[in-house]
């Protein structure tokens, strides 16, 4: 019986490294793009001409810091758990009339996106070797009050979750057999944070939801 122990911790011993090098961390930061949250459009009278205006509702792209574990279950096939996190000011901005190209500062936004995709490896060797990923995602958003404005209230109330999926790849170059440079451009699409209700009486008024392009460089360990 000790022996069979003693054989099984073994093998266990052994087992345990070739096992472990299944998983892998990576760590990355690049400019997390925003898409337009609310978009306006509407005609404005200058005499005998109807000028279109329009006036969307995003956040200004900032750096954004993203960190993820990843499972291999094959050469080419993994599953990655991966969340990004930015803090951006909100932007309302105009094209067209006298006020073309205008962006007002509304508050500050932060975002921590959590997403789940499966990554399929094109070419699981060499070098450089090349993937592509997709799956379901969560964005909670947090907005706060411009810090200029005393007493003026955010976008939203409080903290709003919303659903959507995430696709992209990417690219790693493997400078040994346990460390990655790695690059990836993300597509974040979820629900929008905002709705109707929040524009009471305002007309023209389109809620969309947004696509949040993360491009990102960093390092990828194997363990």
């Amino acid at each position: 019986m000790m022996k069979k122990l003693t054989f099984a911790a073994l093998l266990l011993a052994c087992t345990l490294p070739a096992a472990a090098q299944n998983w892998s961390f990576g760590a990355a930061t690049g400019p997390f793009v925003f898409g337009d949250f609310v978009e306006r459009r509407l005609r404005l009278t200058n005499g005998n001409d109807n000028e279109p205006v329009t006036m969307t509702l995003s956040a200004a792209t900032r750096a954004g810091l993203a960190l993820d574990l990843e499972r291999s279950f094959s050469d080419r096939w993994a599953v990655r758990l991966e969340g990004t996190f930015t803090r951006s000011p909100i932007t309302a901005e105009q094209s067209g009339g006298p006020g073309d190209g205008v962006e007002v500062s509304s508050g500050k936004l932060n975002v921590s996106t959590f997403m789940l995709p499966l990554v399929f490896r094109i070419n699981p060797r060499g070098a450089f070797r090349f993937h592509l990923m997709a799956g379901p995602a969560v964005a909670i958003y947090k907005a706060d009050a411009p810090e200029n404005a005393a007493g003026a209230a955010p976008p939203f109330e409080g903290t709003q979750g919303e659903w959507g999926g995430a696709f992209g790849g990417g690219v790693g170059w493997w400078i040994s057999d346990r460390f990655a440079v790695e690059g990836n451009l993300t597509d974040i699409v979820t629900t929008s944070p905002f709705d109707r209700s929040s524009f009471p009486d305002v007309p023209g008024i389109d809620i969309k939801n947004p696509h949040n392009v993360h491009t990102t460089v960093g390092v990828r360990w194997k363990f």
